[in-house]
Parts: C-alpha cells; structure tokens; sequence
C-alpha cells in the first residue's frame, strides 16, 4: 500500500509539474502610415503676386500601400520610403518616383525596392480635386483672391513628396495617416 501512495504521488506530482508547449508567436500584424514632406532642395516653387492665391489639391482617393505580405514573415524593422507623385491639372496622376536625398534618404536594404514599389502602386490609385491658382479679373491685390466673388479659378499641375512609414506589431492592425509638412508645387 505503502508502494501504491508513492507511485500515486509521484504521478500526481509529475502532472503538476507538466507546462503547457510554449504558446505559438503571434502572427505579424502590418501597419502602414504616411506623411507629406517637404519638395527637395532646389525644387520650382510656385510664384504667386497680391492678387494671386492657392488652392492646395484636396485628396479624394487614397489608399495606402499594403506591406509585402511576403515581407511579413521576416519582422523586419520599421522600413521608410518616400516618393513623388506629379499631379496633373486635372487631377489625376501621372508619374510616379521614388524620392532618395537627404529629406528623404529612405530605406536601403534587400526589401527597400519591394517596400517602395508597394507605395508606388498605391499612389498610381490615388485622385485629387486639382491644385488651383485664384486670381481677381483685375489684377487687384486682396487677402485672399479665391474668396472673391470675380475669382478666376485655374487648375495647376504639381508635384508632391509623400513618406511611407512601414511596420508590423503583435495585436490589431493599425494603418493612419499622419500630418506632415506642407510641399510646395514644382
């Protein structure tokens, strides 16, 4: 009987000892967040007179790049690439480029191509109401020629920076889209 109590024990006791296997790693969780940033240095700026105003482009359509799902696997830090986008008079896109100076020096690295190739697709989806550039009938100054009522509207192609901040986390995906500084036109 003696025997039996301690094999008993024994086995009670090596049950409790048992841990559970070790719990899987969450899966990676991607987050995409993007900023406007200032033109390069040397960019074209618009020159505007008294009488003139602008109407910076409002974005109407913008989806923000995915990260490379084949990436995701790999935890890999925090990656940011910058390109420019060229927006024409009407609205619409038209090219597209990676942006890498000292504003912009971006990711390098095996997967910095697959990174910006992500935010260039995204930005080719994108659509704006154009840029405009108010101006009074006359030529007169005013504070702001575009709240006139003889306000003569036209649309202006630009150019503009934008940053893409790439990462993953453990939880709930989490894509924002960030302030930054405003660009000027080119």
């Amino acid at each position: 009987m003696r025997v039996g109590l301690i094999v008993c024990l024994a086995t009670a006791g090596m049950g409790g000892c048992r841990t559970a296997p070790p719990a899987p790693p969450p899966e990676p969780v991607p987050s995409v967040d993007t900023a406007l940033v200032p033109p390069p240095a040397g960019a074209t700026h618009l020159q505007l007179d008294s009488s003139q105003a602008f109407v910076f482009p409002q974005l109407l359509e913008s989806p923000l790049p995915a990260y490379p799902p084949e990436l995701l696997a790999l935890r890999l830090a925090p990656v940011e690439v910058c390109v420019e986008v060229d927006i024409g008079a009407d609205g619409r896109v038209g090219a597209v480029t990676r942006r890498r100076d000292a504003a912009c020096a971006g990711a390098d690295g095996p997967h910095a191509a697959r990174f910006a190739g992500a935010g260039e697709q995204a930005v080719r989806l994108w659509t704006y109401d154009p840029a405009l550039v108010c101006r009074t009938s006359d030529g007169r100054a005013v504070e702001d020629a575009c709240a006139e009522p003889d306000a003569i509207d036209t649309p202006v192609a630009l150019r503009l920076s934008y940053a893409f901040f790439f990462s993953q986390q453990d939880g709930k995906p989490s894509v924002e889209r960030t302030s930054g500084a405003e660009s000027g036109s080119h």
